[in-house]
């Protein structure tokens, strides 16, 4: 049979190609198109740094679907309105006293075609952003408050519901409008969420903070969609893929992990007021143990795992590298997640939220667990430099990496996560090449990846290296 001819189309590329239909060369900061153009490109919206600017506004969002009418998030007598298009919807008025009740201020700038997104998010979405009762209910009624304050909020609110009815739609005219849909207000929430982050005061801090969580749902859940689309790229008689598709499995992963710490970094002179205002519930976890110890034998275990990696880059005869250091830092923040999640997971804690998310993929044993915010806190506290050895295809911190996909991998009935751990250890098995796939053998078992058919055929040979063996790469 001849090679599937690779196709051009791409989820990765900038806001600005895709409106313009054109293929993006994703190059960061800035693609070429844009560059050549001296347009804003969109990638800049994911650095937290001073260049994310706003000198323009957002422009109408070309959507693929032939448009039955427009309407507008916001009303025409306010700035800026976005025509955007939205499929017919079926009247809930069930729904409407919580919509009249908590959405009251919101409701008349949002135009009547957004109200049942609104309802969803108010009735099933906002239930799946947390994990505790007090921080979903927080979710329910404090964030419609502070949207009606500000803009970037409700465009974030509706973006995620949208998102998250499209995954809900059994048929595919309904989920590519709702994607339509989400893909439009998401660059809407960007556009204005940046303009606020210019000055973080206590009035915006909570909502921005708010926003930028929303931002890292958005992230998590279309990395999945990336990373299917990615696959598709491969040629059917290709046994692995080349290192191109490999760098685009790793930038797919390493994008939600910089969404998550660019918001920290540049909300970080606002925590104060974040911790203490009514998103309280969200971000504050007074209760977890402040020196996280293995709490089972399993988790005893999964340590001695964990601390065996050192060896990896501890050896004798091999020469002191500066890098060593991030990837010990890492490894060893790894390992108090770890513990900490063990800990959390205990059936009989004292101090645990009023919920607790299903966290189990090999066995029934490893239980509840009762904050998966634990588990972004890695990602959160790495070094910077780890994150480049990542994107670099350095062997060592891609096996971390892997190890770390096992504590997303056994989440469970979380929309937005699905896939995420499954993604992470295909990523970081593609970028080490079958030789080394030893390493990952344990987070690819409990994970749930077969690491010998991760691409619907078998990988024999030795030519199915994506890099060569490294002799240095063996735990001693």
């Amino acid at each position: 049979m001849p090679s599937r001819k690779t196709h051009n189309k791409t989820r990765l590329g900038c806001g600005q190609c895709k409106k313009r239909r054109i293929k993006c060369d994703e190059k960061h900061p800035v693609c070429n198109n844009c560059s050549k153009r001296g347009l804003e490109c969109s990638f800049l919206l994911l650095i937290p740094s001073s260049r994310l600017s706003s000198s323009s506004p957002p422009t109408e969002v070309t959507v693929t679907q032939k448009r039955q009418y427009d309407v507008h998030v916001f009303h025409p007598e306010s700035s800026n309105p976005v025509p955007v298009y939205v499929p017919p919807y079926p009247k809930l008025p069930m729904l409407q006293i919580r919509l009249d009740d908590v959405w009251k201020d919101c409701r008349d700038l949002v135009d009547p075609q957004f109200h049942n997104i609104l309802n969803h998010y108010d009735t099933h979405t906002c239930l799946t952003l947390a994990s505790d009762d007090p921080a979903k209910a927080t979710w329910q009624s404090v964030v419609p408050e502070m949207a009606f304050t500000h803009r970037f909020l409700v465009h974030g609110v509706i973006a995620i519901a949208s998102l998250h009815l499209a995954r809900l739609h059994k048929g595919k005219a309904e989920q590519d409008a709702m994607l339509n849909i989400a893909y439009d207000q998401m660059n809407q929430t960007l556009y204005y969420y940046r303009k606020a982050l210019q000055n973080v005061n206590p009035n915006n801090a909570s909502a921005l903070f708010a926003c930028s969580t929303l931002t890292a749902v958005y992230f998590f859940h279309n990395s999945a969609s990336d990373f299917e689309e990615i696959r598709s790229y491969i040629p059917a008689e290709t046994l692995v893929p080349p290192p191109d598709v490999v760098d685009q499995m790793i930038h797919s992963i390493m994008k939600t992990f910089h969404g998550l710490r660019g918001t920290l970094i540049i909300l970080r002179p606002g925590w104060n007021w974040v911790v203490e205002g009514k998103l309280s519930p969200i971000c504050t976890r007074s209760w977890w143990p402040k020196n996280p110890t293995p709490a089972t034998e399993r988790a005893m275990d999964e340590d001695r795992r964990l601390c065996k990696l050192e060896g990896l880059w501890m050896q004798p005869g091999r020469n002191y590298e500066a890098y060593f250091d991030d990837l010990a830092e890492s490894l060893k923040i790894l390992r108090e997640i770890f513990a900490l999640v063990s800990q959390l997971t205990l059936p009989n804690r004292t101090h645990s939220p009023n919920c607790a998310v299903p966290y189990s993929a090999d066995d029934t044993t490893v239980g509840m667990l009762m904050d998966r915010g634990a588990i972004f806190s890695w990602p959160a506290r790495v070094p910077k430099q780890f994150l480049t050895l990542v994107e670099q295809k350095n062997c060592e911190a891609l096996v971390i990496l892997a190890h770390f996909a096992v504590l997303p991998g056994r989440i469970r009935n979380v929309w937005w996560l699905d896939g995420l751990g499954v993604n992470i250890i295909t990523a970081a098995a593609m970028g080490l090449g079958q030789g080394n796939w030893s390493l990952i053998e344990w987070p690819a078992q409990v994970v749930g990846v077969d690491l010998a058919n991760a691409f619907g055929s078998g990988l024999p040979g030795e030519s199915s290296d994506v890099v060569p063996v490294n002799p240095h790469l063996r735990i001693v």
